[in-house]
């Protein structure tokens, strides 16, 4: 009985996790700034085509890219896209393929992501070549949506 009771908990608990970014639109990640932008003209410097992880169909790419004006921006391109767009989706730019939130030398978190398509997020200057993958995340659950080795 007791076996049948912790069956029934664990899969309770990955039905929650799987679902949590579904309806979590007002729930945004601590520090999220806001730094969306249009950007016109555009040289990418770095990118990658995104594997999509966690059972979603995340797809597109993420490139650091430098404008006319010489400020630097993290593009989503056209064809992205993932599972659960809503506003707990995040991206971040990472030292490995695998987001580690305890260590904060490890990660810089760029914005929430609510839609799908291109996007352009102002950065405050060239990202630290440290930053070797850009990640998409779901804060609620916690989970990996997306990465790419960005070269």
């Amino acid at each position: 009985m007791k076996t049948m009771f912790k069956i029934s908990l664990l899969f309770a608990l990955i039905i929650i996790a799987f679902t949590s970014c579904s309806d979590s639109a007002d729930m945004k990640p601590d520090k999220a700034p806001d730094v969306e932008a249009e950007v016109a003209n555009f040289e990418i410097l770095r990118g990658g085509e995104l594997t999509a992880q966690s059972s979603t169909n995340t797809r597109g790419m993420v490139q650091v890219v430098r404008d006319d004006a010489g400020d630097f921006f993290l593009r989503l391109t056209e064809d992205f896209t993932t599972k659960f767009s809503t506003g707990t989706v995040t991206v971040y730019l990472s030292t490995s393929s695998s987001l580690d939130l305890n260590e904060s030398s490890s990660f810089e978190l760029i914005s929430v992501v609510d839609q799908a398509g291109e996007h352009f997020f102002k950065l405050s200057g060239e990202p630290d070549s440290k930053f070797t993958h850009g990640i998409i995340w779901c804060g609620a659950a916690a989970i990996p949506f997306g990465f790419t080795l960005m070269d």
